[in-house]
């Protein structure tokens, strides 16, 4: 068996094609974003969804590897041989997989590589892995059947690589995730049903019989040997129930207790709020502090920040998480959550009638202000990537006052309070 496992592998297209797999791996990695470079669970996502490329070449030259000996016409030899034939199923099935996870490692061992500087203590998340692992094994061994059912040199790889591909994006549960922000994380359940289907599926792939044709009929055949056949019957069985568990063991993601780790908190110095964030998001630590930092020092004396900021997930309550979301990497997103909590430990949460058109847009005004303070930075750039709705006439004036004297500042900000009528419709944050 090993023999024959190493001509499949010396003989399989991906082995000629591997330079180019590694190349479309990194494209992926890096060409899709960076932003993950230094986050552990990021980085293991990024590293993950390379998986809905590899996926179906595997599953395409799966299908072309396992119909090579009927289109050669080795098949009449393959059904009176003396050694079982799952054994060289099995052989070419591992020489496919082999290739497609040296081009998986290569993928996660370089998004672990670029990421120690700034991620600090941890590693790759294993789950995240282990669901890349379990589409690669599904997506292999639902190719390498169909071409052994369906032998064509052509129509059953494109067929198979098309077919994983849009499953991938249409099925009703989830082959990947896309993201994977530190106050989430994987469920295991879900996790080891697909691991559960990508091994029962690789069983059945190489233990189900032979499609045979007109002329392979009259030729005389063994029959399977029973444990074979309770092999691939109870392999059908698990691979059915998986895809019907799949759906019922609920979303790949859900959130993460705030117990799980101990949050990372700084400040700027002893007169700036603190900042916490999830260890994993420690390298946006000096960015944040900056930020509180600015917020504290308002050109208006009635501007107060709290004591300290929380990022998403670590202070969640009956009311809500008014914590700060860093998305995709962006602080941006950030600023908006510091800002509005600087607003309301200021005013209270203010809520003018709707009719009171000018009300509403000095809510705005302030809001855009005090995120510009928070990013200290030009309004341009800060809102630079970033898909703000609704608020254009906030951005050109709280735009136009950044760039104004402090004195000049002042008195901006003191009109547009003015607007608010705060005794009236400003009242207490019953969540602060």
């Amino acid at each position: 068996m090993l023999n024959t496992y190493r001509i499949e592998l010396r003989r399989s297209p991906l082995l000629t094609a591997f330079p180019v797999m590694i190349a479309v791996d990194l494209a992926v990695l890096f060409g899709r974003s960076r932003y993950w470079i230094g986050v552990w669970p990021e980085a293991s996502v990024a590293a993950q969804i390379v998986t809905l490329f590899l996926g179906p070449v595997l599953a395409g030259v799966s299908a072309w590897q396992a119909g090579r000996s009927s289109r050669a016409g080795m098949a009449e030899s393959l059904l009176a041989a003396a050694r079982p034939g799952w054994r060289v199923e099995a052989a070419r099935l591992g020489a496919t997989l082999t290739l497609g996870f040296l081009a998986y490692g290569v993928g996660c061992l370089t998004a672990a590589a670029v990421s120690f500087g700034d991620a600090g203590p941890g590693f790759l998340w294993p789950s995240y892995l282990l669901l890349g692992a379990a589409t690669l094994v599904i997506f292999a061994s639902v190719g390498h059947l169909a071409g052994r059912w369906w032998p064509s040199p052509g129509f059953t790889p494109v067929i198979c690589a098309l077919g994983c591909f849009i499953s991938m994006l249409a099925l009703p549960f989830k082959f990947n995730v896309l993201a994977g922000p530190p106050d989430t994380y994987v469920r295991p359940v879900p996790v080891a049903v697909r691991l559960l289907l990508a091994l029962a599926l690789a069983v059945l792939a190489v233990t189900a019989p032979q499609r045979t044709n007109r002329v392979e009929r009259r030729l005389p055949r063994r029959p399977l040997p029973l444990p074979t056949r309770a092999v691939v019957i109870g392999a059908a069985v698990c691979s059915l129930a998986a895809l019907a568990a799949a759906p019922a063991a609920g979303e790949l993601r859900v959130e993460r207790p705030a117990s799980a780790a101990t949050p990372v908190c700084e400040r700027a110095d002893g007169s700036a709020p603190e900042v916490c964030v999830w260890p994993e998001h420690r390298k946006y630590l000096p960015e944040l502090t900056a930020m509180a930092q600015r917020l504290a020092q308002p050109t208006q004396p009635w501007v107060k920040a709290p004591e300290s900021f929380y990022e998403v997930g670590l202070r969640r309550g009956e009311l809500g998480d008014r914590g700060f979301d860093i998305a995709e990497g962006h602080t941006r997103t950030a600023a908006i959550a510091m800002a509005d909590q600087v607003f309301t430990t200021s005013l209270g949460r203010c809520r003018p009638p709707l009719k009171e058109r000018r009300a509403w847009q000095a809510i705005d005004n302030i809001h855009l202000w005090l995120e510009y303070q928070a990013m200290g930075q030009d309004p341009a750039v800060a809102d630079k990537g970033l898909h703000l709705t609704g608020v254009g006439t906030a951005q050109h004036e709280a735009g136009k006052a950044v760039g104004l004297s402090p004195a000049e500042q002042r008195t901006w900000i003191a009109q547009e309070r003015g607007h608010l009528g705060e005794k009236a419709w400003c009242a207490p944050d019953d969540w602060l």
